[in-house]
């Protein structure tokens, strides 16, 4: 074949190409448009709509004042205070020793545990 005959092919090829593609966008522009178009259509609708319904609507407000009269509840609510908080002399020795900071060992030999004291 002629070099010519090939190359006048590409081109035509090429071309067409192009032009199928210009074509699509083309399409695609105009779709896109009338879709747009058709949306804003029903937008304005049904901003009318919403505008006829306002406007019957409003008239048909009443305002009515009225004064509200009632006794006042009154809720008391107790939280118990604790005054007499008692330990035992043990305690208050330990508490006392941590404040001065010596440390007193508990009556007894080392490695033993204290009796434990009855309740009271």
């Amino acid at each position: 074949m002629n070099l010519y005959v090939i190359l006048a092919m590409v081109i035509a090829w090429g071309a067409s190409v192009a032009g199928a593609f210009f074509y699509g966008e083309g399409v695609g522009k105009d779709s896109e448009i009338a879709t747009q178009a058709r949306e804003d259509k029903v937008a304005r609708a049904a901003r009318e709509a919403a505008t006829e319904a306002i406007a019957k609507a409003i008239p048909l407000i009443t305002v009515k004042n009225t004064t509200i009269r009632q006794t006042l509840e009154k809720e008391v609510h107790e939280k118990p205070v604790f005054v007499d908080c008692r330990s035992g002399d043990t305690a208050v020795r330990m508490l006392n020793d941590t404040v001065s900071g010596a440390a007193s060992a508990p009556a007894g030999r080392p490695g033993q545990l204290p009796a434990s004291s009855p309740a009271r």
